[in-house]
């Protein structure tokens, strides 16, 4: 028989720092239920409980005879889990360590709004150890939006031209090239037969049409000043908010945290959408898709696309119709790509969600 452990002193949610300790001395011992102020005895009261850890896995070759651990809930005295969480019971003003499968059954709804509760605060936990990181990379984050804004915006004029003369153009091109990824081929005479004297024909690469990004409906520009915005923002300190406080604090918390770790892989993607979408209009690519056009099983019947100094001329009959287009682009939009290797370097948020 165990020992029974009661201690009804506890009016407010524990710490972090109790919960931390906690655990470093379940893992150190394997006995979770002989720690400062927790307590082993059947609770009669289970409403609203809350949930203080995640799911831990009692290193039981450390508990005497390797006896797993009593659960309060339903077996206070004798082993009956490996694998449990420590719980706040607030109406009975306790802390106990429960099997994680015997709160499911035995508490049943408030053990799911629980576990709905302990997400959010965990979460919330993490945007405040990643906050002050990310506020040290605004300065360099919005150095690089600066930098990149005179490509996004002769990459946006680029765009609206191409459709805007070409109308449909873009739509149809992108409908033709992105279930192959952009890589464009055609059927080549091998000059062998089969065996009912056939001729064999192959399909040859030509090669692959890069900058696909470009012909994408959605503007860039937008993109570069919501993450400018909110690196704005970033710059405030978070809501103040622990495990005790209200829940408006914590929702305000989770909705400024959400919105400020999202710039990072917002930023990178901009990156990825210039880098990409300029080579579209690159004389290498351009070539390439009138080499594709001439080919006899090309969805075109004709195709000139070419760059003159800073101007891009289309011509182009297929069986979506006539198109043509002639507009100037900016020089920004091969200058020379921003990178800020520090600045974007990869914040640990796989907790977070």
């Amino acid at each position: 028989m165990t020992e029974e452990r009661y201690f009804p002193v506890w009016d407010r949610v524990p710490d972090d720092e109790f919960v931390a300790a906690w655990r470093e001395h379940t893992m150190a011992t394997g006995y979770p239920e002989l720690f400062d102020r927790v307590s082993t005895g059947r609770p009669q009261n289970l409403a609203d409980v809350r949930l203080l850890s995640t799911e831990i896995k009692v290193p039981t070759l450390k508990r005497d005879g390797q006896d797993w651990v009593p659960c309060p809930l339903c077996r206070p005295s004798s082993p009956k889990f490996q694998t449990g969480r420590l719980a706040l019971f607030p109406h009975e003003k306790t802390v106990q360590f429960i099997g994680h499968n015997c709160a499911a059954k035995h508490i049943g709804e408030d053990y799911r709004v629980a576990e709905q509760r302990f997400r959010r605060e965990r979460r919330a936990r993490n945007y405040q150890k990643v906050w002050r990181d990310l506020q040290a990379r605004v300065p360099a984050l919005t150095e690089l939006l600066q930098r990149l804004s005179p490509m996004v915006q002769a990459i946006d004029a680029s765009k609206l031209a191409l459709a805007k003369e070409a109308d449909g153009f873009p739509t149809f091109l992108q409908s033709e090239l992105a279930h192959t990824g952009g890589k464009v081929s055609t059927l080549v005479d091998t000059g062998l037969m089969d065996n009912r004297g056939r001729r064999i024909a192959e399909r040859a690469a030509l090669g692959t049409v890069v900058g696909l990004r470009f012909l994408d409906k959605a503007r860039l520009t937008p993109k570069l000043r919501e993450a400018q915005r909110i690196l704005g923002e970033i710059q405030a300190d978070l809501p103040v908010w622990s495990a005790a406080s209200d829940t408006d604090a914590l929702e305000d918390l989770l909705r400024i945290g959400h919105r400020g770790t999202s710039v990072v892989n917002m930023i990178r993607d901009l990156l990825d959408a210039v880098s990409n979408s300029r080579m579209f209009l690159h004389e290498n690519n351009l070539a390439l898709m009138e080499r594709w056009a001439a080919a006899d099983d090309s969805p075109f019947d004709h195709l000139s696309f070419r760059r003159k100094a800073s101007w891009i001329l289309l011509d182009s009959v297929s069986y979506a119709g006539r198109h043509r287009a002639s507009f100037r682009i900016s020089d920004a939009m091969f200058a020379e790509l921003p990178f800020s290797g520090s600045a974007l370097a990869k914040i640990d948020l796989n907790s977070i969600e």
